[in-house]
């Protein structure tokens, strides 16, 4: 898998063609958000094209890129329900490896 990638501008986006409900159109996501959302497919057995439909459907009037990503998050919390978040000295295991996969610290040159 790929991690966020920044710039002095911030993160990278990546621009990929999906059908949703049969027509084609562009999503601009971060690779991060692409990488995760390509492992939900295959753990769910369902195409790009196939989830991005439903998270479509579902949506209403909110912005179809963002509600990919709140589908994402929640994907992956309802995954990891209340397990692994207890730790008395300081961040847990899961927070540092979230931000170390998702924003990598900037190195300025």
């Amino acid at each position: 898998m790929t991690g966020g990638h920044r710039s002095k501008e911030g993160p990278i986006l990546v621009c990929r063609n999906v059908k949703v409900s049969g027509r084609r159109t562009s999503l601009r996501m971060e690779p991060y958000i692409w990488d995760s959302l390509k492992e939900i497919c295959e753990r769910e057995g369902l195409t790009l094209n196939q989830i991005c439909t439903e998270v479509d459907r579902r949506r209403g009037d909110a912005n179809l890129t963002a509600s990919i990503r709140v589908f994402i998050v929640s994907y992956y919390r309802n995954a990891i329900g209340g397990r692994g978040f207890a730790e008395d000295d300081g961040p847990s295991r899961i927070l540092r490896k979230a931000m170390d996969d998702a924003i990598p610290p900037f190195d300025e040159e």
